[in-house]
């Protein structure tokens, strides 16, 4: 194997991290508007950055993480358990305050099963009917859409370039170290 054949992935490498570098240069640059005989050239992203948060957040919203999935990532049984246990646990607590210790030492330990079971109950049709309602406010309110997009729009374009680059920078880098190390098989191979 030669030294070019060695050289190769890492050349790629280094193509593929430049080009990923110019591209994004290109979306960000120029970020004011410059004139040329009739046109106005300004970059894609500081001319379209509401449209593109638009869309980001309405594919986040819609594909990503859909209102009704998120809602059913939450309603788990082990955080209804956890819900269960803390009102058990709060109401345990003040009924103790309330009854004398000597009644509280003999059907305490009752007291508290009933209590469990009962707010089990209610915690269980609580989630449920939360569920829906949380969910159906969510897809009419669009929350997660209007957050995204706000906060996108909030961003300053040197920290939304900075942000951009570094993902792509390291993809590039890693897309072309690959196709290198193709190319070197490719080559020994045939």
């Amino acid at each position: 194997m030669t030294w070019q054949m060695i050289s190769l992935p890492f050349v790629a490498a280094l193509i593929g991290w430049g080009t990923n570098v110019i591209a994004i240069k290109m979306l960000f640059w120029p970020r004011k508007p410059i004139k040329i005989f009739f046109w106005d050239f300004l970059g894609v992203l500081p001319k379209r950055k509401a449209d593109i948060a638009k869309s980001i957040a309405q594919v986040l919203n819609e594909d990503l993480l859909p209102t009704d999935e998120l809602v059913n990532a939450v309603n788990t049984s082990a955080n209804r358990a956890k819900v269960t246990k803390h009102i058990t646990d709060n109401l345990a607590f003040r009924i103790e305050r309330v009854l004398p210790r000597l009644i509280m030492n003999s059907i305490g330990s009752k007291v508290r099963s009933m209590l469990h079971d009962l707010v089990e109950n209610e915690v269980e049709k609580l989630f449920a009917q939360l569920s829906d309602d949380i969910s159906a406010e969510l897809k009419e309110s669009q929350l997660l859409a209007n957050f995204v997009e706000e906060k996108i729009n909030s961003f300053d374009l040197f920290q939304l370039e900075e942000l951009v680059l570094k993902v792509a920078k390291v993809f590039g880098a890693l897309i072309g170290l690959i196709i290198g190390i193709i190319q070197v098989a490719f080559l020994t191979l045939f």
